[in-house]
């Protein structure tokens, strides 16, 4: 890298220009840090829900954001592609001051009958002339379109991407969508296993001061309190994890919503209630003939024909109507001239290089066809392996809640024999300990079952919502 050194004789010109680039390259950072400054969202005075959460990041969303400027800017290369199959007409102006000689070989070469010689008695000492002119051109067949009035391969080319980007930010949609409830989900869960956590670290630290009273009185083994106290630490790692994550998460969504990291989030903590399971068969017909992704890959087959169909079109030959006026003038006479004609363009020998590449579309073709059934294998198969963690993790909750219900009546024994000093302060302990870690079993699982159904409308390309 070349490092500029001052030098002490710079001129008073160099050190403006200096300072009139500093500040060009300094303004537009100052701009665009005031312009990201001063982007505040209200945020709504109850706790947000998931709801709340998804409206305010749809509206953010950098990624929707760039989605949208793309599809204006496939707006405009379509409208570009018809405007070049129209006639271009250009205008010229220009002014030259000359002096000399002729330099035409026909200007200065005499041609009469006295013979061949030089003619040097033309010469210009000043003179001064305006040339204004105009050109016309219009390409009557090229490229598949005649006059402009079909519709040619390069247009419908154009047209193709932009149905694909249109597609694509309905798949863009559904992934902030999911990716916020994802965040959102593991965030509430978090914080509310953390209140439960920490009381199963008291009813540890408890345990094992009365284990360590009874090892002392000979009641317990050495091992016993060794147990217990890994299950302490493992408890507190646990607790601070928590912790952590609800903090990691707030964070997240902060992000995710485009708010300061110093913005208080307060979230509500009860979590959407699952949907019924829908309707396997239905949910393949929809996804067979209205998915976004299969939309997509259809543009991109569209794409692919009408690159092909270009390339063969250019084996053909072209014609464009041209037409010119120009006018030169000294300013005290004028010359004109009229040109209008047609230009047909044969292609007659390249080493077959426009053949072989008429060859390359049609097989791209014929990918880009094979590939939409790929697409929609694997559609398929994402919905079948989303079905069957849905089931599979329901059954498991079923079987959590019965083992709950159970330990909730343990514990209830446990601590109504324990107020008749039958039962020792330890079971009823232990009998707690065992209830809370299911529960927290049981609030994972639906945790991950509510992630499953958002995968699954995620899957579905929003064509089957469970989170509007």
């Amino acid at each position: 890298m070349t490092k500029f050194v001052p030098r002490p004789n710079l001129t008073l010109a160099n050190r403006v220009f200096e300072v009139v680039a500093a500040l060009l390259l300094i303004t537009p950072l100052e701009l665009s840090a005031r312009e990201v400054t001063a982007r505040s969202i209200a945020l709504p005075s109850h706790p947000l829900t998931l709801q709340d959460c998804i409206a305010i990041a749809l509206g953010e969303s950098p990624k929707l954001e760039a989605t949208h400027f793309d599809l204006l800017a496939a707006g405009e290369e379509i409208r570009a592609a018809q405007a070049s199959l129209w006639p271009d007409l250009t205008g010229s102006a220009t002014g030259e001051a000359f002096s000399g000689d002729r330099t035409s070989k026909f200007g200065i070469v005499n041609a009469g009958s006295s013979g061949a010689g030089v003619s040097t008695n033309k010469r210009v000492s000043l003179a001064g002339v305006g040339i204004f002119g105009l050109k016309l051109e219009y390409p009557v067949f090229k490229d598949g379109s005649i006059f402009g009035f079909n519709d040619a391969p390069a247009v419908e080319v154009k047209r193709a991407e932009r149905d694909a980007l249109a597609w694509t930010a309905h798949l863009t949609r559904e992934d902030v969508i999911y990716r916020l409830t994802q965040v959102f989900v593991d965030t509430v869960s978090a914080e509310n296993r953390v209140e439960p956590t920490d009381h199963r670290v008291a009813l540890l630290e408890r345990s094992v001061e009365i284990q360590r009273e009874e090892q002392q009185k000979g009641l317990l083994l050495p091992i016993d309190v060794e147990v217990v106290t890994k299950q302490l630490n493992s408890a507190r790692a646990l607790s601070k994890t928590l912790h952590e994550q609800a903090k990691a998460g707030y964070l997240g969504l902060a992000r995710l919503l485009a708010l300061s990291s110093s913005v208080q989030i307060r979230l509500n903590s009860t979590l959407p209630d699952p949907p019924a399971p829908p309707d396997a068969a239905q949910l393949f017909r929809t996804m067979l003939t209205r998915h976004p992704s299969l939309q997509v890959q259809l543009a991109n087959v569209k794409k692919a024909k009408e690159d092909y169909r270009l390339e063969n079109f250019r084996l053909y030959p072209s014609v464009t109507l041209h037409g010119s006026a120009v006018d030169v003038t000294d300013f005290s006479s004028d010359g004109h001239l009229f040109i209008a004609g047609a230009t047909v363009d044969i292609p007659i020998f390249d080493f077959g290089a426009q053949l072989d590449t008429v060859r390359a579309r049609r097989d791209s073709y014929s990918a880009e066809q094979a590939r939409l059934g790929a697409v929609g294998n694997d559609l398929a198969s994402d919905l079948v392996r989303i079905y069957r963690e849905i089931y599979a993790l329901s059954e498991r909750i079923l079987s959590l809640q019965v083992e709950a219900g159970k330990l909730d009546r343990d514990l209830r024994v446990a601590q109504s024999q324990q107020q008749q000093g039958i039962a020792t302060p330890l079971t009823a302990i232990e009998a707690e300990l065992a209830l809370i870690g299911k529960q927290e079993e049981l609030e994972v699982d639906r945790a991950r079952r509510l992630l499953l159904y958002a995968e699954l409308q995620k899957a579905m390309g929003g064509t089957w919502k469970w989170i509007p």
